[in-house]
Parts: C-alpha cells; sequence; structure tokens
C-alpha cells in the first residue's frame, strides 16, 4: 500500500473539514440531536471494538497498514455482516458529529472521509487479500458487503 496514513487520521480530517463546514458553510442548522447522535457513538464503539476483538481471536492483525500480514480471511462475528466494520465504525462517529454539529455541510466531511478510505484504503487492502486468500476472498465479498 503506497498511503501509510492510519485510517483514524482521516477521521480526523474530515471532522475539521466538518467544524469547517459548520461555521464557514452553514447551509441548513438544526439543534444538536442528542438522542441520534448517543446511540451512535454507543454503536460505534461496540462495533469497533467487536471488530478488534474478533482480529484477535483469529490471531491476525489488526493494523490496517500492513495488510500483507494477515494471517487468516475473518468472516465471523461482526465480519460476517461487513467486511470493514472497523471503517464503519468511524463512519458512524462522523455521522453522530453532524447531529451533534446541528448543520446540514458537515456531511462534507462524510463525503471525503469515504471517498478517500475507498480509495486509499479499502481497495488496496482488496487487492492484497485477493492474492493472500484467492477463491476464499472472492466469494467472501459475493456474501459481505464492504461498508453495511
Amino acid at each position: 500500500m503506497a498511503l501509510k496514513i492510519p485510517p483514524p487520521i482521516f477521521m480526523l480530517v474530515a471532522l475539521i473539514i466538518m467544524y469547517g463546514c459548520h461555521y464557514l458553510l452553514p447551509w441548513w442548522q438544526f439543534n444538536t440531536v442528542w438522542i441520534i447522535a448517543i446511540p451512535l457513538i454507543i454503536i460505534a464503539v461496540v462495533s469497533g471494538f467487536l471488530s478488534v476483538l474478533a482480529l484477535t481471536k483469529a490471531d491476525t492483525t489488526i493494523s490496517p497498514l500492513i495488510p500483507q500480514q494477515t494471517a487468516r480471511l475473518v468472516t465471523r462475528g461482526i465480519y460476517q455482516y461487513s467486511r470493514n466494520p472497523m471503517y464503519v465504525s468511524l463512519l458512524l462517529l462522523l455521522i453522530a458529529a453532524v447531529f451533534i454539529y446541528g448543520e446540514l455541510s458537515t456531511i462534507l466531511g462524510i463525503v471525503f472521509f469515504i471517498v478517500v478510505i475507498n480509495h486509499y484504503q479499502i481497495k488496496p487492502e482488496e487487492k492484497v487479500l485477493l492474492t493472500l486468500f484467492g477463491e476464499e476472498y472472492t466469494q467472501y465479498c459475493r456474501q459481505v458487503r464492504r461498508w453495511f
């Protein structure tokens, strides 16, 4: 993988973009909606934890920067619902941030995150996993969606 930036850094950049949008591009402001933000944060934390737990139990790398060191293809637990639950957990935190900021333009940070993670992280990871696991990975991709 050419780009060696941890995905949480992209999430932080997205949050900075969202902060800027909140103040510089006020499209449609609304009150903070904690009743939506808090459950999203809880789901994000739980799904992130379950992702790490599944990889740890399988005794494989949890680092998104070194997918070539993946020892096993994990298809159980939370990975039976999403091929990228760690990235989904980061995305859920960003969605929660939209409801905390109370500004529709902050969605631009989410768009940035999805585009960057898909292009610079997920697609290169998928190439490595296809090389490592071949038909088993192809079958997994047919059964389980990338994000949700």
